[in-house]
């Protein structure tokens, strides 16, 4: 096989990637993803006012928290990214992955490689055995608008981040190495103090082909290659859009079969996984205590301090033991679970916590991502925040292999300010 029928035994297709002809301006046409600052609309006019008078990818997303104004604003992306074409702002590089290293305040370095992924191999369903699979439970409501947002778009512009298994760093070894023979496209300083991105073109037949032939290595040892980290609901869009398109025009050829992500090693130092918590609004901590105790396998110790709560948290995690913080006001307790069936905390935890909502003895329940925000939330004696355990890289696919997607909100990747940027684009029409 050739190094294009190796990739796309992978699930990888060699992508024509498009960036903005003038260099200097990057620092302006790179924006966060969208699913950030979700509730901060103050972040997203502070950008708008940022990249005002120049080109920029914030003309070509709608941030989540203008959700409720898609009708209005999805027409005007559509027209822009047409227009952002047809004036010829954006330059071909060719046929070519891009290798990219971005440091972030919180890691000095981390790879990855934008690749185009074969939706034919992904699958948002249960027990689907394919190529790229989800890493939490997809609600099938959240992905129309995104779909709408994708169906007449002209341009794949990513925030997906996807993860691989590569124990031995196989490849950005590779790539690292021939780093300094490759052409370089972009290198700048993000806005706000988000750290550096420099890319490079990895577009000659020879490096193709050893990585092609990484991939396959990969995929022969491996029950699947891909687990999808940030981005599973665009992703699946872009997947019932692409289901839509293959029935009603039989093309298998057409552009929206694919979908440009950035892939990384799980290994990668600079990939951090974060647990993400829960807070419980105007509930009462006694009757929420009181039901949980009389849930068969649960153990509660009560805590001095959130650092003796968080630590003993990690410590039973280290150890194989489903345990998670509760807090409300000053009290701190530790809650341990026994439930064989279950492979991780937060699991263990919703086989209490899912029907005991159904209930309605609380107003609102938010995932919230930091353990500051959780601290201050909890702070209320009216809410009850959970400390969740981080998640385990090392039996992260092993997981997703043996059980599916993980619950819903179970981890991150990084902060907030160490999400995708949007840079590189890709054609949704020929």
């Amino acid at each position: 096989m050739n190094y294009k029928e190796k990739l796309a035994a992978c699930a990888i297709k060699v992508p024509d990637i498009l960036l903005p002809r003038k260099f200097n301006s990057l620092e302006k046409w790179a924006v966060i993803a969208c699913d950030q600052f979700s509730s901060d609309k103050e972040y997203w006019e502070k950008e708008k006012k940022r990249t005002e008078g120049t080109e920029s990818t914030l003309n070509l997303i709608l941030p989540e928290c203008y959700l409720d104004e898609s009708d209005k604003r999805v027409p005007e992306i559509n027209k822009t990214m047409k227009e952002y074409l047809e004036k010829d702002i954006l330059g071909s590089l060719g046929e070519g992955f891009i290798y990219m290293n971005r440091s972030t305040p919180y890691a000095p370095g981390r790879k990855g490689l934008i690749v185009a992924l074969d939706l034919e191999n992904y699958s948002y369903e249960a027990g689907a055995e394919c190529a790229v699979r989800p890493t939490e439970g997809t609600v099938l409501e959240r992905l129309p608008v995104r779909a709408e947002i994708r169906k007449n778009a002209v341009l794949d512009i990513p925030h997906i981040l996807v993860l691989l298994d590569d124990k031995e760093n196989k490849l950005f070894s590779y790539l690292e190495k021939r780093e300094s023979e490759l052409k370089k496209v972009y290198d700048f300083d993000l806005a706000g103090g988000a750290g550096h991105l420099s890319g490079s073109l990895v577009e000659d037949e020879s490096d193709l082909t050893a990585v092609a032939d990484i991939f396959d290595e990969l995929n022969r040892k491996s029950d699947f290659l891909f687990a999808v980290g940030d981005g599973n609901h665009s992703l699946g869009a872009a997947k019932q859009l692409w289901n839509k398109i293959k029935e009603e025009t039989g093309d298998m050829d057409h552009p929206s079969r694919y979908a440009l992500v950035e892939l990384e090693n799980i290994h990668d130092e600079g990939v951090h996984f974060h647990p993400i918590h829960r807070v419980l609004f105007d509930c009462s901590a006694e009757k929420f205590t009181e039901d949980l105790k009389a849930f068969p396998g649960t153990e509660f110790s009560e805590k001095a301090s959130w650092k003796e709560m968080e630590d003993e948290v990690i410590a039973l995690s280290g150890e194989g033991v489903f345990a998670l913080g509760m807090i409300s006001g000053e009290h701190y307790s530790v809650v341990r679970f026994e439930n064989k069936e279950a492979f991780l905390a937060s699991e263990a935890f919703h086989a209490f916590l899912d029907p005991w909502m159904e209930e309605g003895q609380f107003s609102e329940i938010d995932y919230i991502h930091g353990d500051d925000v959780l601290c201050e939330l909890s702070s209320n004696e009216k809410n009850i925040g959970f400390y969740l355990p981080p998640v385990n890289k090392s039996t992260f696919f092993s997981f997703i292999s043996t059980r599916g997607p993980m619950p819903r909100k179970t981890f991150s990747i990084g902060e907030a300010e160490e999400k995708r940027y949007y840079l590189e684009c890709r054609k949704l029409i020929r």
